[in-house]
């Protein structure tokens, strides 16, 4: 009879090849995105998060390959793939991979003008003295 504490082992190595994997897929993908072949690094980033997703590893540790592959989007200035892509991850992230998907996706937002635009409102601006 197997121990639970071997069980509990092979539970944290069960992804251990899949992340070898998609680790070495991305490596790929920075020496592309170097040689500005950005077209081929965006299509290993989309396989390296394919395998990850499609081999049922857990979507909280994906933060590295969404951010290789919105970094693509970004390059090719495809901001609103980029966004997409930030936005859907979130949920299912917690801690500093949150926070750099999240402040990613507020450079993206930025980048596509939605801060830079003119208030629609037309309102004095705010005077944090009431008018005095």
């Amino acid at each position: 009879m197997q121990s639970p504490y071997n069980k509990r082992m092979q539970g944290r190595d069960r992804h251990s090849s899949i992340r070898r994997s998609t680790s070495d897929m991305l490596a790929q993908a920075q020496t592309l995105m170097q040689r500005g072949d950005l077209p081929k690094a965006e299509l290993m980033c989309k396989n390296a998060l394919n395998t990850w997703r499609n081999s049922g590893a857990p979507r909280s540790e994906e933060a590295h390959i969404i951010s290789f592959l919105g970094k693509c989007y970004e390059a090719q200035r495809q901001f609103q793939k980029a966004y997409d892509l930030y936005f859907e991850a979130l949920p299912h992230l917690t801690g500093s991979n949150y926070d750099d998907i999240y402040s990613a996706m507020l450079y993206v937002t930025e980048r596509m003008g939605d801060f830079s635009q003119p208030s629609v409102i037309d309102e004095p601006p705010y005077d944090p003295y009431g008018g005095r």
